[in-house]
């Protein structure tokens, strides 16, 4: 269970602070990340390089991606998982601010939790109100005991009034 804590709690400050679209990562280069973090503000599209995040969210949503980043991606049991990421928040997200996050191995539902939201960032060094541009860098080493399967992670964000705030689909397979 430490393990898939670990897992969730990484998903969702990467939705607190991300909002992902995947692109074909074959067109980014890495040189071209540090030229396209100064036009962050002015960019429509995010650069991506994480296989296996997908962005549910719309336009609209208060949190738009500017990179998301998965070392390894995929993420490999019994070894060290970084996300680095950043993204802008268009209002503010306070206190009350919620994610919902249901983990599936297969078919089957291992976990339907609500997390405060603020609560969750203070583990990384961050507290609420957030708004702005956020970034995150964060290391969590990833148990060799998770059991083998595809697991998919569904993540939303929201304010304290119900509007979304961002929206993640994961879909891991750890192998024996």
């Amino acid at each position: 269970m430490t393990a898939l804590r670990s897992i969730v709690f990484l998903l969702i400050l990467t939705c607190v602070l991300t909002n992902a679209n995947v692109i074909d990562k074959s067109k980014v280069l890495i040189d071209e990340a540090v030229s396209y973090l100064s036009d962050a503000f002015s960019s429509s599209s995010p650069i991506i390089q994480a296989e296996t995040i997908t962005d549910c969210g719309r336009t609209s949503d208060i949190l738009q991606i500017h990179y998301i980043e998965l070392h390894p991606d995929p993420p490999q049991k019994g070894k060290e998982l970084t996300i680095d990421a950043a993204g802008f928040l268009s209002e503010t997200v306070d206190k009350g601010s919620y994610v919902d996050v249901v983990v599936k191995l297969g078919l089957i539902r291992l976990l339907q939790k609500r997390y405060d939201l603020c609560d969750e960032v203070t583990q990384v060094g961050k507290e609420c109100p957030l708004d702005g541009y956020q970034t995150l860098h964060h290391t969590l080493d990833l148990p060799k005991e998770i059991p083998p399967g595809r697991y998919s992670v569904d993540v939303n964000a929201f304010t304290p009034d119900h509007r979304k705030i961002g929206c993640l689909k994961v879909m891991v397979t750890f192998r024996p």
